[in-house]
């Protein structure tokens, strides 16, 4: 079966300097230049991927943000972008109507809150980036990262997102690098919380496999649920295939033009699609851009939940793009 995903880091600079993240904190290196993206893309259309969610770092500190998704749409993808808004309202014409899935990082509902977490003051940047985007005719969603410092207060990110006129997206924080979350999962507690505000709110989305995942304790390494190299394809911005996933990389295999044939062909990957969800490092995972995906591979409980999320958060879209 073909993968389903790409997660295309494309830098690893971020203008911010999210407590719950350190993607900030890692060396750049050099990026990818723009023809290397170009090709790897076309070996990403034909290996059956449909879906590349380009990220970072921040993706938008990328000069040639535009040039690239202008490809990826030229090709057929569908496409996402997540960022922190602060370069948003300069390159908002530029990427216009070339990203089908728009996310704002959104950590708190008043410039306070949201400025801690983030390190940078760019509360008021986000406003106005809704506002923008809205006007031109784009879906921006409110990713909020709901962590065990603000689960209590989702009840005050729904009334912002009501003000705004955008959906909230309520994302738990999962156990990463050496600094993401303390390397605490999120719990129970948390899980419930957002079943509860959703229930409150119908701006509100959610993802109900990732709340059952949780629930249940994260991956199993005796019965796991991950299907990071079946599913999911990560490429590093300095043009390396990352395996099993970019969170817990063992390894990176340079691409260096062959991407179609490395994940084909080759032995290490191979040796990865085996052990995929088995390692040491995976027990308790709970890293939602490969176990989300993981979720439509194999019929279980998940599978059925991962579907019924999705189709209606298609269901809202339309409704809201009907409003307006």
């Amino acid at each position: 079966m073909a993968p389903l995903v790409a997660n295309y880091y494309l830098t690893y600079r971020c203008n911010s300097r999210c407590h719950f993240c350190d993607i900030w904190a890692i060396e750049p290196g050099k990026e990818a230049d723009f023809s290397t993206i170009q090709h790897n893309l076309k070996d990403l259309k034909r290996l059956g991927v449909n879906y590349v969610d380009f990220t970072g770092g921040e993706p938008l500190l990328r000069s040639d943000v535009g040039e690239i998704y202008k490809e990826a749409k030229a090709l057929g993808f569908l496409t996402s972008m997540t960022t922190n808004t602060i370069l948003y309202p300069q390159k908002a014409r530029e990427i216009q109507g070339l990203v089908d899935f728009l996310n704002f990082s959104l950590d708190g509902a008043d410039a306070e809150t949201h400025d801690q977490s983030r390190g940078v003051k760019i509360f008021d940047t986000l406003v106005e980036s809704v506002k923008l985007a809205r006007d031109l005719g784009e879906y921006p969603v409110l990713n909020h990262t709901v962590t065990a410092q603000n689960y209590q207060r989702i009840g005050e990110v729904a009334e912002l997102g009501q003000k705004l006129g955008a959906r909230v997206w309520l994302n738990p924080a999962f156990t990463a690098h050496s600094n993401y979350n303390n390397k605490k999962n999120p719990t129970a507690e948390i899980a419930d919380a957002i079943e509860s505000s959703a229930k409150k709110y119908r701006n509100l989305g959610y993802n109900k496999a990732a709340l059952a995942f949780i629930k249940a304790g994260g991956n199993d390494t005796q019965n796991p649920r991950c299907k990071a190299v079946d599913a999911v394809i990560a490429i590093s911005p300095n043009d390396e295939l990352l395996l099993p996933c970019y969170h817990f990389a063992q390894t990176g295999v340079p691409i260096q033009g062959r991407l179609y044939e490395l994940y084909r062909e080759s032995e290490v990957v191979e040796e990865y699609r085996q052990s995929q969800g088995k390692l040491s490092v995976c027990e308790g995972c709970t890293v939602w851009c490969y176990l989300i995906p993981s979720f439509f591979k194999g019929i279980d409980k998940y599978w059925l939940l991962n579907q019924v999320t999705y189709a209606g958060e298609f269901l809202a879209r339309k409704q809201f793009l009907q409003r307006v």
